[in-house]
């Protein structure tokens, strides 16, 4: 009741009803075990406006629930001479739970067992008790059972303050404070905590607003009490002894909080601290909030305390707002009473010098200075002593060593998801769950612990698909352990932690970079986010300063610098940019800058430059790193096709060089700019071809021709990507679809009208296609002469596509004539799509050379070469494509050639039979037998071809 109504049976939810029936199941539950009248129920129910059949109405009520509660002897509702009586043990009612443990607390005499009991009477509240219900019953009672709360809240801190918690409650207190601003008793508690948090100053700022406030609104005076702490804080400079014993050299003693929840992943950063440690007096563990960084300093000094003689401490500074109280606060954890004859900070060295000790000093980003001083003087002057440092930044001293806590690893991740969500529901089972649910979970909160922990205590109330779909909103992210500091109990709370500690333009510049999707470079933070005036050092500096906030990310895997903000931190920046108005404004600029980018590849990437473009844009398996700006460009044009179709048609031109590198997934971007744009906009032309062009690449050829009859006949744009040309697709689909003529009679009037202006790699592309009609229709010889003159045109332009294509339609055209020749030429059009990724001319010189190496070459080579060239094609690709179907008529050809004849046979059959041209001639099928089973579906040939010739390597 301490919140919602709510009843459960093993672990479910009940529904109890409407209010009127929540509220009868109320007023038996505060009396429960005792009965409680028909008239005292519909008192507390209707109170002065019962209605006409009230008592039929309750006789209802308490029908419903006597069958929704009953379980055995344990919980029923029975009536007798008195009234009703809801019978059920008394601790199973969190109210009578709530009084129970507060009567143990005050009657304990430890203080630290008192305020563990009064805390976990306090952890019972969900919110207002009887949320939703409102009689005059009801509200007497909730107001009965807040002034309990309150009681025992002051009852708890003074329990805590006892036990020498004052660092732990500080915040907690002052922030009570404001809802109960005259309470005399509580703004005596806050000025003891901060005067024992070395917080003087603040400790006699709060008592002179309070008695200022009790002057103003009830005309009084401080009581006796309130007066006495002021006269004892004003009096008693030297920091107050806590009351248990000091330590003494030779006793391994700790104040190390006990370590209540397993510990996931992070056995190699534990070996890197020790190390560290070894080798340096300090280290700092940085990383961004929530990543985990007192949960591993926690988890080593606890494995490590028995290695220091005199133990490991803990200091949790998250309560101090100022560096000068930085010694109090070691001291208080130390349980160091300051010597009168000298300062704080000397009584702690001379403390510490003899000692040898491991301290952990906690959360120092919000006095990173003070933390900094106080931590360079002890490291100087103590030899025995390590620090361990957590910091969202170093302190930046002399010796410090820095180890940056990254996040979780997948599956260390999905594992604390599922320990964390057994806590909250036992029966939680992962391998139970939807398939990837957990999975993406974690990855949507960047295997940030924090994150994870608050997302999986959901899972008591929601499924895991459930709790996916609601991660972005931060507000799911909340309700973390009680006892935690505040800004531990939200994600929100923790990111707003290390906002505030940014300064004003740190803030702008990080709300800036939340527009982006995915990494960015330099460059692109700079024209995206830079206000105007700034320069690009300048906005270095900025991101410089937000790294080492762990603000944002360092991300490798590419030659160019890149950074990275994490998804929970894009979001609340984003939500930041909206709350600011400038959201669109930013969307706007990330758009047009990915365009204006692409507008530059789409050059660049025919130059001498496009090694240079495509490790920026699409750098693919070279650097095992896909596409870093792939996110960041499919934002831009969701926002194109929402707000501005020129800039949707602008991304489409660079795409058919993109995809050559990452795949085809993408070309639904132009199937969608087609459809949404005129037909006599300048561009339309070029985006119908690269819509065609991705089609026919992925064998949707009856789609890719439709696609290109849109455009047929019309002149392409100067910009237009040279594979994207309409009417050389329509000529591509027919080569494909068996009529050769009529490709090359198109190709041939094509390179008719090659001159001067024509570009390199356009004549090049129409010479290449001109050697493939040539070779189907068994003529290559015809093309020799212009496609040695491709070669020509191709190395004046130093761009590795135009030269690797131009070697390829040699290698064609001299397949037959000169194979030697062929292979060398294929081999180096085989280095050069290497050099910039271009799969297309990688594949295409493999397979040439296959199908030389097939009739001739060395068995074993020819076989490695052939699983090379089909794990090439199947490489990103969701189904078997048309030039897949290619490679394994070579394979099939060549395990005729070894002897393998049934599994030539099969693979034939199952070329046949997906409608392609045959690899072996009837002929050949006759002499093999002409029947046979085929080596599967289009989901199985590729593997079976590929069984087939390893046996051959």
């Amino acid at each position: 009741m301490l919140g919602e109504i709510e009843a459960y049976r093993d672990g479910g939810r009940l529904d109890l009803g409407h209010a009127r029936q929540r509220c009868v199941l109320a007023s038996l539950l505060v009396d429960v075990n005792r009965p409680v009248s028909v008239d005292q129920l519909i008192d507390r129910v209707w109170a002065d406006d019962p209605p006409h059949r009230a008592r039929n109405a309750l006789a209802g009520y308490l029908s419903r629930l006597r069958t929704l509660l009953a379980d055995g002897d344990e919980v029923q509702i029975t009536r007798g001479p008195a009234g009703y009586t809801l019978t059920a043990a008394g601790l199973s009612v969190d109210v009578h739970l709530f009084r129970h443990l507060a009567q143990r607390a005050r009657a304990n005499a430890d203080s630290a067992e008192a305020n563990t009991l009064f805390r976990q009477a306090l952890s019972l509240w969900r919110g207002e008790p009887f949320a939703g219900l409102d009689t005059p019953w009801i509200n007497e009672v909730r107001g009965s059972l807040e002034a309990e709360r309150l009681s025992v809240e002051l009852d708890r801190n003074d329990a805590a303050l006892r036990a020498g918690r004052h660092t732990d409650i500080v915040d907690e207190l002052a922030a009570a404070q404001q809802t109960h601003p005259l309470d005399e008793r509580l703004a005596a508690q806050v000025m003891l905590a901060q005067y024992r948090c070395g917080r003087q100053a603040e400790a006699l700022e709060t008592y002179r607003l309070m008695r200022q406030r009790l002057i103003d609104q009830l005309g009084i005076d401080p009581s006796p009490p309130l007066r006495e702490v002021h006269q004892h804080i004003l009096e008693s400079i030297p920091v107050e002894p806590i009351p248990q014993p000091l330590p003494t050299a030779g006793s391994a003693a700790t104040n190390l909080p006990r370590l209540t929840k397993r510990f996931i992943g992070r056995e190699r950063e534990v070996g890197i601290v020790e190390e560290a440690l070894r080798h340096g007096p300090q280290v700092t563990l940085t990383g961004v909030g929530g990543v985990g960084k007192t949960r591993l300093a926690l988890e080593f000094a606890d494995r490590s305390k028995n290695r220091f003689t005199d133990g490991a401490w803990f200091c949790e500074l998250a309560p101090l707002t100022d560096g000068a109280a930085l010694p109090h606060a070691v001291a208080s954890a130390l349980r160091l009473q300051q010597k009168n004859a000298q300062g704080l900070d000397e009584t702690l060295i001379d403390y510490l010098r003899p000692r040898e000790l491991l301290l952990v000093i906690d959360n120092c980003e919000h006095v990173l200075d003070g933390a900094a001083q106080l931590t360079d003087r002890i490291v100087r002057n103590c030899p025995k002593v390590s620090v361990l440092v957590t910091s969202r930044e170093p302190l930046g001293i002399e010796g410090e060593r820095v180890s940056r806590v990254s996040a979780l690893a997948d599956a260390d991740a999905a594992e604390l998801f599922a320990e964390r969500a057994r806590a909250s529901r036992p029966d939680f089972d992962p391998t139970h769950e939807p398939v990837g649910a957990v999975a993406e979970i974690c990855r949507r909160l960047d295997g940030i612990p924090l994150a994870i922990e608050l997302a999986a205590a959901r899972m008591r109330a929601m499924s895991s698909l459930d709790v996916a779909r609601r991660l972005d909103r931060l507000r799911l992210l909340s309700g973390g352990a009680r006892g935690a500091h505040p800004r531990q109990q939200s994600v929100t709370a923790t990111i707003e932690w290390s906002y505030r500690l940014l300064a004003e333009d740190e803030q702008a510049f990080f709300d800036r970079l939340s527009v982006f999707a995915g990494g960015f470079d330099l460059e692109a933070a700079h024209g995206v986010c830079a206000e105007d005036g700034l320069s690009e050092d300048d906005t270095l500096d900025l991101l410089t300063g937000l790294v080492d906030k762990s603000m944002v990310v360092l991300r490798g895997g590419t030659n160019r610098t890149r950074y990275g903000v994490l998804e929970t931190l894009r979001t609340y920046g984003r939500d930041r940019l909206r709350d600011r108005g400038i959201h669109d404004e930013l969307a706007s600029r990330h758009a047009r800058y990915f365009t204006m980018l692409l507008d530059q590849a789409n050059v660049g990437m025919r130059g001498a430059d496009e090694q240079a473009w495509i490790e920026r844009l699409a750098p693919g398996a070279a650097t095992n790193y896909t596409a870093p700006d792939y996110d960041n460009i499919r934002t831009a044009f969701e926002y194109a096709f929402a707000f501005d179709i020129d800039l949707a048609l602008r991304l489409v031109l660079p795409l058919p060089e993109i995809m050559n590198r990452i795949g085809y997934h993408s070309a639904v971007w132009a199937d969608r700019a087609v459809e949404l744009a005129a037909t006599d906009h300048p561009l339309y032309v070029a985006a119908v071809g690269v819509a065609a062009r991705a089609a026919w690449v992925n064998g949707q050829f009856a789609h890719a021709r439709s696609l290109a009859l849109l455009a047929s006949g019309r002149v392409p744009p100067p910009d237009t990507p040279y594979l994207a040309y309409p009417d050389e697709i329509l000529a591509d689909l027919d080569l494909y679809e068996g009529n050769a003529a009529a490709a090359l009679a198109f190709y041939e009037g094509q390179l008719a009208g090659v001159g001067d202006g024509t570009e390199p790699i356009r004549h090049v592309l129409i010479v290449d296609k001109l050697a493939t009609c040539h070779q189907v229709l068994g003529t290559p010889d015809a093309v020799i002469s212009a496609a040695e003159r491709a070669v020509e045109v191709a190395e004046a332009t130093a761009n590795p596509t135009t030269r690797s294509l131009a070697r390829c339609a040699l290698g064609r055209a001299l397949a037959q004539s000169d194979p030697d020749r062929a292979l060398r030429l294929l081999d180096d059009a085989f280095e050069l799509g290497a050099l910039v990724e271009n799969n297309w001319t990688i594949g295409t010189s493999r397979m040439e050379s296959a199908a030389i190496r097939v009739a001739h070459g060395d068995p074993a080579a020819t076989a490695r070469l052939l699983i090379e060239l089909v794990d090439h094609w199947e490489k990103g690709a969701a189904s078997v494509i048309p030039q897949q179907w290619d490679s394994l008529r070579y394979v099939s050809r060549f395990l005729h050639r070894v002897g393998a004849n049934d599994d030539a046979l099969a693979l034939h059959c199952s070329i046949v039979a997906a409608d392609m041209d045959p690899a072996l001639t009837a002929a050949e099928v006759s002499e093999l037998g002409g029947v046979a089973d085929d080596a599967g579906d289009s989901s199985e040939v590729v593997e079976f071809a590929r069984v087939a010739l390893r046996r051959y390597c």
